[in-house]
């Protein structure tokens, strides 16, 4: 297998597992959030908690393909291309995830 081929499935892999984690961390809490009170203040600590958990793994997942690329791609261009794809890729995903919260915990 390429070294091109080796990152964009280290990229791919990486973000379909990091939001499979996003979406369980979510929808536990919900279900979680739906078994409990429903008042306003509850629902704006666990907004903020889901914020802080889902950049925490954004994060981590990060630092996981910064390890993977600095092994796999032997050039520090092409692991810095990785890295700016799977960065903005991260950041998009989290502001879209970060407003959904906002639209779903709105009292």
């Amino acid at each position: 297998m390429s070294t091109n081929s080796k990152g964009v499935l280290l990229v791919v892999g990486a973000y379909i597992v990091t939001m499979g984690v996003a979406v369980l961390i979510v929808t536990i809490a919900i279900m979680i959030l739906l078994m409990g009170t429903h008042g306003c203040s509850t629902m704006g600590r666990a907004l903020l908690v889901l914020w802080i958990t889902i950049a925490a793994v954004f994060l981590a997942s990060a630092v996981v393909v910064r390890v993977a690329a600095w092994k796999i791609i032997p050039s520090s261009a092409g692991r810095l291309a990785i890295m700016a794809t799977y960065g903005v890729a991260m950041l998009v995903s989290y502001v879209v995830i970060a407003f959904g919260l906002m639209v779903a915990f709105n009292c």
